[in-house]
């Protein structure tokens, strides 16, 4: 008997092995660079090494530089055309983070959205689905990975089951109307708010007007351009995030709670924060060099991220000014012309292992923009920070850093080289500041399995079962009214207002019963 079940233990296992491996998984990121990208390829490698076949969906502009980073078995590339030239997707990713070195980005995102680059990115997702070829290349695939803010409805179109994959806590107040994620604006920050979970009468009053600012422009900004999209390609009264969010299967977010703010989530959501953060590989002599050669003063580790191309020479001074005040070396990442007032103590380099550098001791601090990769990349070494955050969930993640006590944050609006130079003299010589790091990296460390092989996990889980209903909230089923219970409040207060004019009438009946009976007694008694 023994025997006979080890073996048809065994069987059971290897035929489950077979049924979920080999699988045909489609990833579609916002864009075929940077974060969102760098997210999506974390889970697909280590689903390669489970002998799954990856493709990436991306338009033209992205496919040398994706061909080049993924050139491994299993690993493939399909491609559609964008009208948006790669020249101008530049221009507009400087412009972002130009504006936000100037402290304004918000004015920025606003002209944006009033311009017709949205329209052409609904001109792109229609070029997708209407390219026959490209298409029919993706009809025969397992699974999709999508990400939330690429609002081309393809793989609904093609119904291919898909999990959503959010390289940050995106738009709240969008992912609970369109996606009933539970929110609570009154605990629960909105995106780009910069607040803490715990807030004054004033920032629930700012949390609040956030909510509605975001609804109104992204509905009647970036949504407006794919009704015609909606029109052609679905039936039905749906919304466009409607389409995206109501049937994904899951939901895998790059975020932890050993550093974002504690909330409630569905089942069919699983936490998988810090995707690309990992073990530091041993540094080139060059670099190792560098960084003994700093002393006991260590280095501090500057950057603002991918899109860093070229800064102003007066923000360029601002922190070379600061740098110049420091002990300590610098590394300044930059992908530009750094200030001509550089000191010595500085190298300028276009391109760090940043995660590798993160893991060597010599860094006593990372000044750092605030993207989400890089923080969760220091948060695994135990890394204590000075946030300058620029744009988007930026100004969040810099507030949840101070908030856990593992750094502080400057206003790049109006910031000096002085207020920087202390900002990273206080980090580097309070011990608070490195303590809570370093507490931080190890509960964030304290797991059986990394965030990858989480999210692999959960991903075969879904392949295996065909999808993973049974997870799905029944909010997803309701309408707006009945899912805040606008319909059960409004016969309640019909129900309320009904006794209470009943009530009314009866007390104005007995009222003037009362007066007629008063004023016979009176007048029996006068007479």
């Amino acid at each position: 008997m023994t025997s006979r079940f080890y073996v048809s233990f065994v069987l059971f296992a290897l035929l489950t092995v077979a049924l979920v491996s080999g699988s045909m998984i489609l990833f579609h990121p916002w864009h075929g660079e940077g974060s969102h990208y760098y997210v999506q390829k974390s889970i697909a490698m280590e689903l390669i090494k489970r002998g799954h076949n990856i493709t990436f969906l991306v338009d033209n502009k992205f496919e040398e530089p994706i061909k080049l980073d993924g050139q491994k078995e299993g690993f493939s590339v399909e491609v559609f055309h964008s009208p948006i030239e790669l020249s101008e997707y530049n221009i507009v990713m400087h412009n972002t983070n130009k504006t936000g070195l100037r402290g304004k980005y918000f004015e920025f995102a606003t002209e944006l959205l009033q311009t017709d680059y949205m329209q052409r990115q609904a001109t792109e997702c229609s070029n997708l689905l209407s390219d026959e070829k490209v298409v029919s290349n993706l009809k025969h695939f397992d699974l999709a990975i999508e990400d939330p803010m690429s609002t081309c409805p393809f793989v609904q179109y093609l119904k291919i089951p898909y999990v959503m994959v959010a390289p940050v806590m995106f738009l709240p107040c969008l992912t609970s109307l369109e996606g009933r994620f539970p929110f609570y604006p009154s605990y629960m920050p909105e995106f780009a708010t910069a607040l803490d979970h715990k807030m004054s009468f004033m920032e629930r009053l700012k949390n609040t007007a956030f909510v509605i600012l975001f609804t109104y422009y992204i509905r009647s900004g970036v949504l407006y351009s794919y009704n015609e999209i909606l029109e052609k390609y679905y039936m039905g009264d749906k919304s466009l995030l409607q389409v995206l969010y109501a049937d994904a299967e899951m939901w895998l977010i790059n975020t932890d709670f050993v550093l974002d703010f504690p909330r409630p989530v569905l089942p069919n959501t699983a936490l998988v924060g810090g995707l690309t953060a990992a073990q530091g590989k041993p540094l080139s002599s060059d670099w190792e060099d560098f960084l003994q050669s700093a002393g006991d003063d260590g280095v501090v580790l500057f950057s603002m991220g991918s899109y860093a191309t070229g800064i102003d020479e007066d923000i360029a001074a601002l922190f070379a000014g600061a740098f110049a005040q420091l002990p300590q070396k610098v590394i300044w990442k930059l992908n530009g012309k750094p200030s001509s007032t550089l000191t010595a103590n500085v190298k300028v380099v276009d391109w760090i292992p940043q995660n590798d550098l993160l893991a060597h001791p010599q860094i006593k601090v990372f000044v750092y923009h605030c993207g989400l990769n890089g923080i969760w990349e220091a948060v695994y070494h135990g890394v204590p920070m000075v946030a300058i955050p620029l744009f988007g969930d930026q100004f969040d993640n810099a507030q949840r850093l101070v908030s856990r006590g593992m750094g502080v944050k400057v206003d790049i609006a109006t910031l000096t080289s002085d207020e920087l130079a202390e900002a990273i003299r206080t980090v580097i010589n309070n011990p608070s500041y490195k303590d809570n790091a370093t507490r931080i990296s190890s509960i964030f460390r304290d797991r059986s399995r990394t965030p990858a092989e989480e999210a692999a996990d959960w991903l075969e889980y879904v392949i295996r079962h065909g999808g993973a209903k049974h997870l799905r909230s029944a909010a997803l089923d309701l309408n707006i009214f009945q899912y805040f219970l606008l319909d059960v409040m409004a016969v309640l207060l019909v129900a309320f207002l009904t006794v209470f004019a009943i009530l009314i009438c009866c007390c104005r009946l007995c009222f003037r019963g009362c007066r007629k009976v008063c004023g016979r007694t009176t007048k029996a008694k006068s007479e």
